[in-house]
C-alpha cells in the first residue's frame, strides 16, 4: 500500500464496507475489474443507498495506495471461491438501514466547516485528502481546526488531511491530492488568520477586598536631596500613582493593567515609602531606615551618586550613623535599592562601616554572570535581595489575577486546566534579541507556526519615560490578554538571565516556563525554592537546542563552587538530575556543554514538551501559582500583603543573619 491512508487507517465505515465489498469480489480490498464487474455494480447500488457513490466504492475496493485511479487494472490475483460470494452484497444493502442516519452526521460537517470551532478555515478542500509525504502517524482529534494546529505546530508540515472519524494526518509537500467526500484537507493555516486578534471578552470573576489590619514597622525615609534620585529628573508628571505606575490602566478581562517600567522599582517603592502609614521622623523609633538614592538609568549624562557625597549627607542628616553602638544595631536595618541588574551604582557595593550591613535590592542577582545569585551575593557582609521587577498588576492581594484564575477554575468544569482560559497552551512575548538569542529566535518560529501559541513581538521596552509608558499602555494589555488565556508562558533569558515578563506571567497566573537553573533561585525572599519548584516548569535550554543549536551562556553555566544550591536545586527537580549533573560544579564550560549535548541528541518542539504535562500536574501548578503570585507585587498602597511588606519584615527579623554574613566574610 502506499504511505497515503492504508487499510488501518480507513473510517469504521469505509473498513466496514471495504471488507463486505472485498468478500463479494473475492479478495480483502482489491480485486481484477475483469472478474469482478457484476458484483461491483451490484455493490455500487447497495452503497448508493448510504450515500457512497460509485466512485466511492471503487476507491474502497482498490489499494488506496496505488490504485486511486481505477482506470487501470490490478496485478492482484483474486479468490475465486470469495468472488462467487454474493451474501456480501446483500448484507451491504442491508446494512444501510442501520447506518444512513450515522452517515449523514459524518458528511455534515463538511457541508461547510462550520462545525469546527473555527471561524478562519476558508482556505481548506472539502471532499479531498492526500496521500504520501507523511511527517508521523496518524492521530485522533476533535474536529478540522485542531487538525490543522497539529500541523502547524509540527517542523515541516505543508498540509493537514482530516476525516470524519477524527484520524489527523501531518504531511509534507510530496503528498498528492485525491478526491474523498469523508475528508478535508489544507494547509497549516489560512490566510487572515484571526490569532492575532485580542482574545475574547471574558472577565475573571471580582472580589471585594478589604485591608487585613496590618500593623507594619515604623519607617524612617532619609530626606535626601533630589541629586540622589536620577539627578532630579526622576518624574516629569508629578507624584499620582498614574505616573509612578504607568496609567491610567486599562481593563483587560476584568483585571486593571498598567504600563509599568521594567526600571521604575526604585521610584515606587519611595512612592509608597512617602504615603507609608507608619512613618516616623524620629530615628531611635524606627524599626528600618530608607536611604532614596537611585538612577533608574545610569548614562554619562545621568550618571550614578558619588558615594562620597551620598555617605556625607546621611551623616549630616542623622549623627548616629558615627555612632559605633547605634550604628552596630541599627546598621542592618538601612535598605540601599537600585533600579539595575549588573549596571548597579557603586554605592551598592560599599564595605565601609557602617554601610557594610545595610540590606540591599535590585531586580536582578545575576547580570552578566553564569553561577547565579549564589556567585553574586557569596562572601558579602550584606544581605541583597532580588525584589521583583514590576508587573502589570498593582492591585489588592486577593484580586491579584493568579488567584482570581484559580477561582474561576474551581467554578468550571474540572477536565480543562483553566476552562475557558486555555486558548493557547502556551505565549511567547519578546523579540530574538540578547545573549539568548538563538533560543528565543527558535521559540518565535516554533509560535508563529502554531496556533496552539500566543506571540507578542511588538512590546517596546517602557523606560524611565512616562510618556512612553502611557503610548505603551495598548501593547501592555494585548500582552496581558495572551498571558491571561494561555497554560504557560515562555520565559527564556535576553539581554540578562531574567526579566520582566517572568513575574508578570507570575502575577497574571500564566506557569512560568523556566529555561536555565539561574533563575530558579533568585526569588527566595519571597517565594522559597521549594515553592517556586511547585509553580514553575524546568525545560532545559539544551532540551531545546539539539545537537548543533548554540546554548547561551547561562544554558550551560554551573553554580558557585562552594554551592548548597546545586544540591537543592537537583533534589527540587528530580526528573532533570542528570542535567544538573552535567552542570556540576568545578568543571570547564566545554566539559558541561558536552555533557548537556549528549543528553538530548534531538531537539525538542516547546509545544510536545508541554503538551506531555499531564492535567493533574497543570491543576496543582496553577494552585501553587495561585498561593505565591501576590508575593510578586508592588501594590500602591498597603492595604494588603504585597512584595514590599514581604521586604520590610525580611529587613526586621534579618538581625542575627546580617551578623553571621558580616562575621564569614573576608572582605574589608
Amino acid at each position: 500500500m502506499g504511505n497515503g491512508r492504508g487499510f488501518f487507517r480507513l473510517s469504521g465505515l469505509q473498513r466496514y464496507l471495504s471488507i463486505l465489498c472485498g468478500a463479494a469480489m473475492g479478495l480483502f480490498v482489491t480485486w481484477p475489474r475483469e472478474s469482478g464487474i457484476a458484483r461491483l455494480a451490484e455493490t455500487e447500488v447497495a452503497a448508493a443507498d448510504i450515500g457512497l457513490s460509485a466512485a466511492d466504492v471503487r476507491i474502497l475496493s482498490n489499494d488506496v495506495g496505488d490504485a486511486r485511479d481505477t482506470t487501470q487494472p490490478s496485478t492482484k490475483t483474486p479468490t475465486s471461491r470469495m468472488a462467487r460470494n454474493t451474501e456480501a452484497a446483500r448484507l451491504v444493502k442491508a446494512e444501510a438501514a442501520r447506518i444512513s442516519a450515522e452517515n449523514a452526521a459524518r458528511n455534515a460537517p463538511f457541508d461547510g466547516v462550520s462545525q469546527s470551532r473555527t471561524r478562519h478555515m476558508h482556505c481548506v478542500q472539502k471532499g479531498q485528502a492526500r496521500k504520501d509525504g507523511a511527517i508521523e502517524g496518524a492521530t485522533q482529534e476533535a474536529n478540522a481546526e485542531d487538525c490543522q494546529q497539529r500541523c502547524r505546530c509540527l517542523e515541516g508540515c505543508d498540509f493537514f488531511t482530516f476525516w470524519t472519524d477524527g484520524q489527523c494526518h501531518v504531511q509534507t509537500k510530496d503528498s498528492m491530492p485525491f478526491s474523498a467526500p469523508l475528508a478535508v484537507s489544507g494547509p497549516p493555516s489560512c490566510e487572515h488568520d484571526a490569532r492575532e486578534d485580542l482574545p475574547p471578552s471574558i472577565d475573571l470573576p471580582q472580589v471585594k477586598p478589604q485591608p487585613d489590619g496590618f500593623v507594619g514597622p515604623k519607617v524612617y525615609v532619609y530626606q535626601l536631596p533630589g541629586r540622589f534620585r536620577n539627578w532630579g529628573q526622576e518624574t516629569s508628571c508629578g507624584w499620582e500613582p498614574d505616573c509612578i505606575f504607568g496609567g491610567p490602566p486599562v481593563r483587560v478581562h476584568g483585571v486593571d493593567i498598567w504600563a509599568s517600567s521594567q526600571f521604575h522599582m526604585p521610584l515606587m517603592l519611595y512612592y509608597r515609602f512617602l504615603h507609608y502609614p507608619w512613618l516616623t521622623r524620629n530615628v531611635d523609633d524606627a524599626d528600618v531606615f530608607i536611604i532614596p538614592a537611585y538612577n533608574l538609568r545610569p548614562s554619562p549624562e545621568l550618571p550614578c551618586a558619588n558615594n562620597s557625597d551620598l555617605f556625607e549627607t546621611l551623616y549630616q542628616l542623622n549623627p548616629k550613623l558615627k555612632d559605633d553602638a547605634w550604628a552596630a544595631s541599627k546598621a542592618p536595618r538601612h535598605l540601599l535599592m537600585d533600579a539595575r541588574g549588573w549596571e548597579t551604582c557603586r554605592y551598592m557595593w560599599e564595605l565601609s562601616m557602617p554601610f557594610r550591613l545595610a540590606h540591599r535590592i535590585n531586580i536582578e542577582l545575576n547580570g552578566l554572570m553564569e553561577d547565579g545569585p549564589e556567585g553574586w551575593t557569596y562572601n558579602k557582609p550584606f544581605v541583597w535581595y532580588q525584589f521583583p521587577y514590576p508587573a502589570v498588576y498593582h492591585g489588592p492581594a486577593l484580586s491579584t489575577p493568579a488567584k482570581l484564575r484559580l477561582a474561576r477554575l474551581a467554578a468550571s468544569s474540572p477536565s480543562s486546566p483553566s476552562s475557558p482560559w486555555s486558548r493557547y497552551l502556551w505565549s511567547f512575548s519578546g523579540t530574538g534579541r540578547g545573549l539568548a538569542g538563538h533560543l528565543r529566535s527558535l521559540l518565535i518560529k516554533e509560535c508563529t507556526k502554531c496556533n496552539r501559541c500566543g506571540k507578542v513581538t511588538q512590546v517596546s521596552e517602557v523606560t524611565g519615560s512616562v510618556q512612553q509608558q502611557k503610548d505603551r499602555v495598548a501593547e501592555y494589555a494585548r500582552l496581558s490578554a495572551i498571558k491571561l488565556q494561555s497554560v504557560f508562558c515562555a520565559e527564556p533569558p535576553g539581554d540578562s538571565v531574567t526579566r520582566k515578563s517572568l513575574i508578570d506571567s507570575i502575577v497574571l497566573g500564566c506557569i512560568p516556563v523556566i529555561f536555565v537553573h539561574q533563575e530558579l533561585d533568585m526569588f527566595e525572599a519571597f517565594a522559597t525554592a521549594e515553592e517556586f519548584a511547585e509553580a514553575v516548569v524546568f525545560v532545559p535550554e539544551a532540551e531545546l537546542m539539539g545537537p548543533e543549536g548554540a546554548i547561551s551562556l547561562w544554558g550551560k553555566g554551573t553554580f558557585h563552587e562552594h554551592s548548597a544550591q546545586w544540591r537543592k536545586l537537583k533534589r527540587l527537580y528530580p526528573q532533570r538530575a542528570e542535567v544538573f549533573e552535567a552542570l556540576r560544579p568545578q568543571q570547564s564550560a566545554e566539559t558541561r556543554e558536552k555533557r548537556l549535548r549528549a543528553l538530548f541528541p534531538k531537539p525538542k518542539s516547546i509545544t510536545s514538551v508541554l503538551a506531555s504535562i499531564s492535567e493533574e500536574e497543570i491543576q496543582a501548578k496553577q494552585r501553587a501559582l495561585a498561593k505565591i503570585s501576590h508575593r510578586f507585587v508592588i501594590g500602591l498602597d498597603d492595604s494588603s500583603e504585597d512584595a514590599l511588606r514581604i521586604l520590610l519584615n525580611r529587613i526586621v527579623s534579618n538581625d542575627k543573619l546580617v551578623a553571621k554574613r558580616n562575621r564569614q566574610s573576608t572582605l574589608s
